[in-house]
């Protein structure tokens, strides 16, 4: 199934902006801040609504049982949980459970990883 070019330029320009806003944060993390209108005090409410978008992610590409989607959604909160530990460590900061939540997604990025090639092997 394709899809319209409206909606790849849209979705496109989407994803480029988040991109865009990423650089800027690692360039200058008060730019960065200011430009996304972030409040260093807001900073724990919008970590709930993070996780529970990592939630829904995560529980959509499950529902799809798609194990493609499977592998990609939990690859990518691997990258970002394996980021965040990083970050913490070099700072010198605790950073195992970040750590952990890396390598358990990017267990389940595999296994389903294997999944679809054990499937297509068979089919």
């Amino acid at each position: 199934m394709s899809l319209p070019l409206s909606l790849l330029l849209l979705g496109w320009a989407m994803a480029l902006s988040v991109v865009w806003l990423a650089w800027v944060f690692w360039r200058d993390s008060d730019a960065g801040m200011a430009l996304a209108t972030h409040r260093t005090e807001q900073l724990p409410r919008v970590m709930v609504n993070r996780y529970f978008v990592i939630f829904m992610f995560m529980g959509g590409a499950l529902a799809s049982r798609n194990p493609l989607w499977v592998a990609y959604a939990f690859a990518v909160t691997a990258i970002a949980s394996l980021w965040d530990a990083l970050i913490y460590r070099k700072a010198g900061q605790p950073f195992r459970k970040h750590l952990v939540a890396a390598l358990s997604s990017a267990l389940v990025a595999g296994w389903a990883g294997y999944v679809y090639q054990a499937s297509e092997v068979t089919a």
